[in-house]
């Protein structure tokens, strides 16, 4: 995404990704982790979260720290990082409540046009969340998780 994220990424076998959040709160250490999806083909699930002082991951909590929009793009950018380094594989994203959904389809939505130069976005119509029913994103709606996929251009695989 075209906003300002953070740059500096650090990441553990490539499913644990850390960065630092810098706001009102002070600095605090974000987490993305990715666990593959037994009923989902090819897929991995992300989680954001932060690291506390006990080093447990809190995923539940609202550190609101100011800087929403560019951890939103970090994570952004970590997908990206992802699939690159998992070619073929897929990323499910749904928040731990519906505010948090809410705003990552709004977040979607925002930064669309850009998104979708690098990832086919998929939307999951589902209304009780056990069975995906997944569509193209759509602008407007709202959906209960959202698949995302690398897109592969011819480029690419003639890099190969």
């Amino acid at each position: 995404m075209n906003e300002p994220r953070y740059n500096k990424i650090e990441n553990v076998d490539y499913r644990v990704y850390t960065f630092t959040s810098e706001g009102r709160h002070g600095n605090l250490v974000k987490v993305v982790t990715f666990e593959e999806i037994d009923e989902i083909e090819n897929t991995f699930n992300l989680a954001l979260g932060t690291m506390q002082s006990d080093g447990k991951i809190d995923f539940l909590s609202i550190t609101n720290n100011g800087d929403r929009n560019k951890i939103l793009a970090t994570v952004a950018a970590i997908v990206n990082i992802f699939l690159d380094r998992f070619p073929g594989k897929n990323v499910y994203i749904t928040g731990s409540d519906a505010r948090r959904t809410l705003l990552y389809n709004r977040s979607i939505a925002y930064g669309y046009d850009e998104l979708v130069q690098m990832f086919n976005i998929y939307g999951d119509s589902s209304p009780d969340g056990d069975v995906c029913e997944f569509e193209l994103f759509e602008k407007g709606k709202n959906y209960s998780g959202f698949l995302i996929e690398k897109i592969i251009n011819d480029e690419q695989l003639h890099l190969c």
